[in-house]
């Protein structure tokens, strides 16, 4: 729920405030200017929200937006969370590729981060680039995926530019998590 508010809240700028006054433990992330939601679903202890540039849809999208909440005290570190999803992926694609770990601490909280290729989907039959972060809560886990799909691609040539890889990392360095109880993981002031 609170995924759900804070992103309703930050698409409408008069809402906006009213992400500041949530309590507690939260993920605070600003879509992609010009992005909406296109899928949304909450079951049992998960919280799914993917969003898409204005113009495309779910099923026909070159970029995507993926936040998934797992609610309760996590039990895998983010490292173990993107191995994981490393296996799904070697699963679904005629081949894979997988930049290095970046993990550490931020804001307070575990975080992990890395950047998986696949070069054509065995369901799709199209490439995609995906960058995931993922960050350890107390309350949660929170997992981000920045994701490109096009025409499949050789991974020794990576089908995105400089410029697109340098805001996808400068997106995924603004999303973050913070508690409003705790001054050592503070919120973003309005």
């Amino acid at each position: 729920m609170r995924l759900k508010l804070l992103l309703a809240a930050l698409l409408c700028l008069p809402l906006a405030q009213q992400a500041y006054a949530l309590e507690g433990e939260q993920l605070y992330v600003l879509p992609p200017q010009g992005w909406v939601p296109a899928f949304h679903d909450a079951q049992g202890n998960v919280e799914l929200v993917e969003m898409v540039p204005q113009g495309q849809s779910m099923s026909d999208w070159s970029e995507m937006l993926m936040v998934q909440l797992i609610n309760g005290k996590p039990n895998q570190t983010p490292e173990e969370v993107l191995k994981a999803q490393q296996e799904q992926i070697k699963q679904a694609c005629e081949d894979s590729g997988f930049g290095a770990v970046s993990a550490g601490m931020e804001n307070g909280y575990d975080m992990a981060m890395q950047a998986m290729a696949c070069t054509k989907s065995k369901k799709y039959a199209k490439g995609e680039l995906n960058l995931f972060k993922v960050i350890r809560g107390h309350e949660r886990l929170y997992i981000l995926n920045r994701a490109w799909r096009g025409e499949p691609f050789d991974k020794a040539h990576l089908p995105v530019s400089p410029e697109t890889t340098k805001s996808w990392l400068t997106f995924m360095s603004q999303a973050l998590v913070c508690d409003s109880r705790d001054g050592q993981r503070p919120c973003p002031k309005k």
